[in-house]
This record gives structure tokens, C-alpha cells and sequence, in this order.
């Protein structure tokens, strides 16, 4: 069949994954935590910004109940002379309480009438002229030149001076949407982050990093875009990483992470991300339970976080502000802009978001260095990372085959479907390998080749005629349990709705949702062709425009080696 041409489509998308590690007892995500941590307060909330994200919380707060305890990991104690340095660095001395200067003499003074407010501008003027460039008192006063008065000098601020977010509109200011090419820039993986130090350091999942490359950027919620340097931490069993940016703006709004309580339940937070590439979005919700990593796996034994390998005691904040792919990195907030936790996965029957604490953030953030490892270049394209026993045992093809075969490919049940699906997993792998020829270590060139040439054989050697509809209801039933965990197999019918290059888009199921194809080259299909897919599940969703008004719709991308045309359903 001639292939139409394709209708205009741009292809992005959004990243849904969390990558495997090794345990680690320690309960530090960066190594062990610095005892001292990021505690001292702002001085002034209504005056200059603390420079520092990491001040310690209001201890009177809403929702604060106190310490998270044993379960929650090493506490983070008090440094007030990381607050101070600040000020050090700013013309004041170390010793010097702000809150103590002379310049409430000016504001005192003022209010006394007119005789009190010159003697305040008097003492004022000596207050700036009374300090050495170091900030400190010069022991002889100066005094204005008769008959040529001078101003006060004014404050010395840098203008890529961070500011410390204090309210939810500047909090947005600190997000941004991380966008990383990915299969020669035909795929376009997102996610978020935020600024939590004034050097462009960016937080945000290690599952969003793990294909990221040199052709990787941010954007802010006002349209600047900014290349990363490379990455400052990263640690897959907390799901945490982060990231330098390669240029400072000028204006940089940071982040308070110094939040180290246990949200109280129904305490008011909120979540800022890129829902599905609805970008910059805002989300309410409340606080509905926490819990730890151990009293998730009770319920549920195959929970994501057993996949990364979270520890035991890490704790999780449970609320149903509104997320979905594209929220994963970004803060979980509370009503005055502080990080309470980073947004990590969502039970999408139950419409509960999980994020991880702020305290590993910190930590995180507490332990790394200077040190920035550079980002890998961008491949044209490249497989997703495959354990070598995935591509080499192509023993299992012929024998899946053979069982498939026995029941004409029309699985009963869930056990029989999952012998399809591992086929579709082992051929789809040994299939990309022969066309990409990439060939794993120490795995002889011909092997993979006569593989993926059987796999061929057999599939080609179905009936497609005897695909009927209630076979194709089962098949996409079966499916849809399949199609949230990334590389397993995966057998559907869909129709095909739209040809960007390289791909194919196709609806499918009761509910007419959207899967991208990722086809092979010789690939051939017309719009509305009723295809069979025996394919390969990806942690990818990719962004595509197309229908008569150019709409935006997210999908699921599927590696679709084996697809077939099948008789149209019946009327």
C-alpha cells in the first residue's frame, strides 16, 4: 500500500518513568548529610530577601505538627552562619545583627516632627558615611564638603541577584519545563523542575535525566530558554537529580526548600507543572495521608517505588492536587511558595500524586559540589538501555510462537495474552537491534539477524481474516493493563488516524485514545487502515499536532516492529 503523505506534526512529549538502582542503608540520598544542614530563618520577611532557600520554617505555621521522627531520616539542624556569610558577602560583618542597626534611628526619628526628622537625616547621613567599604565603622566620621553636599551612597545589588520566592506567583517564576530531543529530535521528552540555588542549580526526577543530552534546555514561564551545563547530583533510589544551567539569568527567582515538618492532613498545597504539556499549570489539592516507602509496599508489593528501590523509611506526601505526566520533578507547595516536596508519581486510578519529601532534596542539595559532569552528546538515535540477556536468549521466539499458535492467537485470559506479549517484547528488541545494527557485546552479528528474520516469517504468516471483533475487544482489554509499565510487550488493534514521519498515529479501544507508532522504515499504511500491532511499551509520550484544527494531543509511544492490516470492523 502507498503511503499518504503526512499531515503537519510536531512531536514532543513528556517522560513517565522511574529508573532502577542499587540499596543503600544510608538514609542520605548524596551520602551522609552535613549535621549542621540550612536552618536559620529569614531576618526580614517584609524587607530585603533571604538570599537563602534553605531558612528554617515558621515553627507556628499552619499545618506544621512537628518533627517527621525516626522514620523520615537524620533531622536538619540549625547554621546560622550560612545566613550570615550571606550577609558578609553583602558588606555587613559577622557579627552584626541587621535587626540592631542605626538605620532604625531614621525611621524613629521621622515621626518626632521636623526639629527630630533633621537630626534623623543628620544621623542617617552619618550612618552611611560612618562605614568603610569593608562594612565596617571607620573611626573617624566623615563629613559632607562645605557647600557641596553629597548624597548618600546607595546599596550595591547585583543584578543577577536571586530573589527567594515568597508567594506562589513568584514561585512560578522559579519553575520551568525541562525539554530533552530524544530519538533525532523526532521526540521531544519533558518534564519539570525548579531553581533551589542562586548558581542555576535546577531540581528536578532522576527519571526525567535519564536520556538527557548536550542539545537539552529550560524554559522559564516568561519564554527564556537556557541551555544545562551538565549535572551537579543525581541518585536513582530517591529520584532525585540535579542540574546546572549553563548561563545565569538575570533575574533568578530561587525556591525555599528549608521546610522540614510533617504536613498536617488536610493541609492546602498546591503543584506547578506541565500537565500533558499544559504548561506553567497551577493545581489545588490538600494533604490526604503520609506514609513511608515500607507501608506502601504492604499494599501494594509491585509499586513503583519497590522498582527504584526507594528506602524504607523515605517518606511520601499523599495528596490529590491534580498531576500527570509532565508534572514529575516539579514542587509541591504550600500557600507561601515553600517546597514541601517533589511531585515523583501518581496513582492514576485513584488520582493521588506522591512526592518525596524536601528534606532529601536539601540534603541532596547540602552534599553536592562544585564539581558539574558534563551532559553525553545527542545520538541520532539509540535504543532504550536493554539488559543483554533481553536480546541474546533468541532461543524463546520459536517456542513462544509454537504456544501462541496453539490457540490461534486468541487468548481466554491474562496468562495467555502475557505469551503473545513476551513475544511481541523478544521480537520487537532483535528486530530494532537488526535495523539500527547495534549489536550487543559479544553477541555474533548472525544471531540477531536470524532472529529478527524469523520473527518475520510468523508474523507475516498470520490470518489476518480471522481477527474478529470480539477477538480485537480482548486483545485491547488486555492491553490496556500493559500499556503504563514501560518495555514489556503489547499486542492492540488500533486505526490509524495520522502518518507524522517516521511513525504513526492510531486510536484504539472503547474510549477512541491515541498511541504513536514508532514504525520501521519499510513501514506502509493509509489513513483508517485497521492495523494489528504486536509492539514494545516505552516510558516516552510524545506531543503531536494534527486534525483539521492543528489540535494538541499527548500520547503513549509504542516501538511497533510488527503491525498488520486487518479487515475492517464489522457494522
Amino acid at each position: 500500500m502507498a503511503r499518504k503523505p503526512a499531515p503537519s506534526a510536531a512531536v514532543g512529549g513528556t517522560l513517565e518513568k522511574v529508573a532502577e538502582a542499587g540499596v543503600s542503608p544510608n538514609p542520605s540520598p548524596f551520602g551522609s548529610p552535613n549535621p549542621s544542614g540550612y536552618g536559620s530563618p529569614d531576618p526580614s520577611p517584609h524587607g530585603s530577601p533571604n538570599l537563602s532557600p534553605y531558612g528554617s520554617p515558621n515553627p507556628s505555621a499552619p499545618g506544621d505538627v512537628g518533627d517527621v521522627g525516626d522514620v523520615a531520616g537524620p533531622a536538619i539542624g540549625r547554621d546560622d552562619d550560612f545566613v550570615w556569610n550571606r550577609y558578609r558577602r553583602r558588606g555587613r560583618t559577622s557579627g552584626e545583627n541587621p535587626a540592631k542597626r542605626p538605620m532604625g534611628m531614621l525611621i524613629g526619628g521621622f515621626a518626632g516632627g521636623l526639629a527630630a526628622a533633621l537630626l534623623a537625616v543628620f544621623v542617617g547621613w552619618n550612618w552611611w558615611t560612618d562605614r568603610g567599604a569593608a562594612g565596617t565603622p571607620n573611626p573617624t566620621p566623615a563629613r559632607p564638603q562645605s557647600g557641596n553636599p553629597q548624597a548618600p551612597p546607595p546599596l550595591h545589588w547585583s543584578p543577577r541577584q536571586p530573589i527567594v520566592a515568597k508567594t506562589l506567583v513568584q514561585a512560578k517564576e522559579g519553575v520551568v519545563k525541562i525539554e530533552v530531543p530524544v530519538d533525532g529530535g523526532t521526540v521531544i521528552q519533558s518534564g519539570t523542575g525548579f531553581v533551589v540555588d542562586g548558581r542555576g542549580w535546577i531540581a528536578t526526577n532522576y527519571h526525567l535525566i535519564d536520556q538527557i543530552n548536550d542539545r537539552a534546555q529550560v524554559r522559564f514561564a516568561d519564554g527564556r530558554t537556557y541551555r544545562l551545563k551538565g549535572i551537579v547530583a543525581e541518585n536513582p533510589r530517591y529520584d532525585l537529580a540535579i542540574l546546572q544551567l549553563a548561563e545565569l539569568p538575570v533575574r533568578l527567582t530561587v525556591l525555599d526548600i528549608g521546610y522540614d515538618r510533617t504536613p498536617e492532613l488536610g493541609t492546602e498545597i498546591y503543584s506547578l507543572g506541565h500537565p500533558y504539556n499544559v504548561d506553567f499549570s497551577l493545581s489545588r489539592g490538600i494533604v490526604s495521608r503520609i506514609l513511608t516507602t515500607g507501608e506502601l509496599l504492604q499494599n501494594f508489593p509491585q509499586h513503583i517505588v519497590a522498582r527504584i528501590q526507594a528506602p524504607q523509611n523515605m517518606i511520601w506526601i499523599q495528596h490529590d492536587a491534580k498531576i500527570s505526566p509532565g508534572n514529575s520533578g516539579g514542587p509541591l507547595l504550600d500557600g507561601a511558595g515553600r517546597v514541601l516536596g517533589v511531585n515523583t508519581f501518581v496513582h492514576r486510578l485513584a488520582e493521588y500524586g506522591f512526592a518525596s519529601h524536601v528534606r532529601y532534596l536539601r540534603q541532596a542539595v547540602q552534599a553536592a559540589g562544585e564539581e558539574v559532569r558534563p551532559l553525553p552528546p545527542a545520538p541520532s538515535i539509540r535504543p532504550r538501555d536493554l539488559p543483554p540477556e533481553q536480546v541474546v536468549d533468541t532461543r524463546l521466539l520459536r517456542p513462544l510462537w509454537e504456544k501462541a499458535a496453539a490457540m490461534s492467537w486468541a487468548p481466554q485470559n491474562a496468562q495467555e495474552y502475557d505469551i503473545l506479549a513476551e513475544w511481541a517484547r523478544l521480537a520487537n528488541i532483535v528486530k530494532y537491534l537488526q535495523i539500527r545494527g547495534e549489536i550487543p557485546p559479544g553477541v555474533p552479528p548472525q544471531v540477531i539477524d536470524q532472529a529478527a528474520t524469523e520473527a518475520d516469517h510468523l508474523f507475516t504468516g498470520l490470518n489476518p481474516q480471522e481477527i474478529d471483533d470480539d477477538l480485537v475487544r480482548r486483545f485491547n482489554a488486555f492491553a490496556e493493563e500493559r500499556l503504563a509499565a514501560p518495555e514489556q510487550g503489547i499486542v492492540l488493534v488500533g486505526t490509524v488516524a495520522a502518518l507524522p514521519p517516521g511513525a504513526a498515529v492510531v486510536s484504539w479501544g472503547e474510549k477512541q485514545r491515541f498511541l504513536l507508532l514508532r514504525t520501521r522504515p519499510d513501514f506502509t499504511a493509509d489513513v483508517q487502515t485497521r492495523l494489528l500491532v504486536a509492539g514494545l511499551t516505552t516510558s516516552q509520550a510524545a506531543e503531536v499536532r494534527f486534525g483539521e484544527q492543528g489540535e494538541v494531543t499527548i500520547m503513549p509511544v509504542i516501538m511497533a516492529m510488527f503491525t498488520m492490516e486487518i479487515p475492517a470492523s464489522s457494522p
